[in-house]
């Protein structure tokens, strides 16, 4: 009886030995591995923090990437610094912003340019649904649909009509080829068949000053660039390019309340850190970003920029961005522009 009790324990001491150590230093280093997280998180940041913007200084992607800054510095005790990066349709702050160690030390704004580009160019660094952890919706402007008021035109209804009554003759003007304006003027044309010819400007304010000389008749601006010439009775305003209609002209119905079903092309505001940045530090930036956006004074400064607050969770952001970036690639190959370098 001794012997098989020495014997069972011989078994027990074999099969449990290498094992067993193996097994323990497994669970030690698991637990390891969730103490330094949890401390990372408990500290973090723990030295300034940059906001690599893909869009040059004075815009509206600045001003709300600084304002987003400022308080998110105040919030966290450490500086949150703008870093403007313009340059190739925001291709090089993106791989600026995409290389930077996934520490949450780095922020990256991703906005209407960087889900365009890989529709419009060959040579693009970046994959949106592969380099960045989204972290939060934060804004978004909408765009208003506004037409010279030579147009004898008062609803979408009567323009579209008014366009396929006189081929050719109505124009509408854009920042360039390519551009946001550009395909929503394109998708606008798609969707209703509405008779308009694009004539591209270098710049958005170009285009501006054409419509306001009639060279241009439609437009599809920025609603902060639009409202003194739309309160001026300059420009006459149709619709807003949103889905829900918006704060700053509530009597004005959307493009899809309007006929233009499912239409809705508007400037948003979304950050961003590098892939492989820790789930809890995303978390965190993003409750920090809500928290943020729920301050009386930043909401006030947003509604300078005719901006709406848009917090979201991180996977809501992901959803917009890379929907964005499918429904502007959609009508990239319908009126087939070819890429550019």
């Amino acid at each position: 009886m001794a012997a098989n009790c020495n014997e069972r324990r011989d078994r027990s001491v074999r099969t449990s030995g290498p094992r067993a150590l193996a097994a323990l230093a497994a669970l030690v280093g698991v637990a390891s591995l969730l103490s330094t997280v949890g401390w990372a998180a408990d500290s973090y940041p723990n030295r300034p923090i940059r906001v690599v913007t893909p869009y040059g200084a004075g815009g509206s992607y600045d001003v709300i990437a600084r304002l987003m800054s400022q308080r998110l510095g105040e919030q966290l005790g450490q500086p949150v610094l703008v870093d403007n990066r313009p340059g190739a349709a925001g291709r090089l702050g993106m791989e600026i912003g995409i290389k930077a160690a996934a520490d949450g030390h780095t922020m990256i704004v991703v906005g209407n340019s960087q889900v365009i580009v890989p529709s419009v160019h060959k040579v693009v660094p970046y994959d949106l649904s592969r380099d960045l952890e989204y972290v939060s919706m934060v804004a978004t402007i909408t765009n208003t649909f506004v037409i010279h008021p030579s147009i004898p035109a008062n609803t979408l209804a009567e323009f579209i009509a008014h366009t396929r009554s006189k081929p050719g003759s109505v124009r509408y003007g854009s920042g360039g080829t390519g551009g946001i304006t550009h395909l929503g003027g394109e998708m606008f044309r798609t969707m209703t068949g509405a008779d308009i010819t694009h004539i591209p400007y270098k710049a958005g304010a170009l285009a501006l000053n054409a419509q306001m000389g009639n060279e241009v008749q439609l437009n599809m601006l920025n609603l902060l660039n639009a409202l003194p010439h739309i309160q001026s009775g300059k420009l006459r305003v149709l619709a807003v390019t949103g889905l829900k209609r918006s704060s700053y002209l509530p009597n004005v119905p959307t493009m899809d309340e309007s006929g233009a079903k499912g239409f809705e092309v508007q400037e948003f505001h979304v950050l961003a850190m590098p892939r492989a940045t820790p789930a809890t530090l995303v978390t965190r930036m993003n409750q920090e970003i809500a928290r943020a956006l729920a301050a009386p004074e930043v909401r006030e400064r947003l509604t300078q920029q005719a901006a709406e607050p848009f917090p979201s969770t991180p996977a809501e952001a992901r959803r917009y961005v890379l929907a964005e970036q499918a429904k502007f690639a959609k009508i990239v190959k319908q009126i087939g522009l070819n890429p550019e370098d």
